[in-house]
């Protein structure tokens, strides 16, 4: 899950049911991701990356 400014409430859904997320990137990913892109997502380490 990717997000600029995360709720807690999210937070909390993506913890408890393991869902991998990220928020407050040093840049908006949004500008470099389209609907329907696959991507890598780390929420351990805060990144992602675009598949090929």
């Amino acid at each position: 899950m990717v997000n600029l400014e995360c709720e807690p409430i999210v937070a909390v859904g993506a913890i408890i049911s393991e869902i991998p997320l990220v928020d407050s990137l040093e840049s908006n990913p949004f500008e470099m991701l389209e609907d329907g892109m696959n991507v890598n997502v780390n929420g351990n380490e805060g990144w992602l990356e675009t598949k090929d």
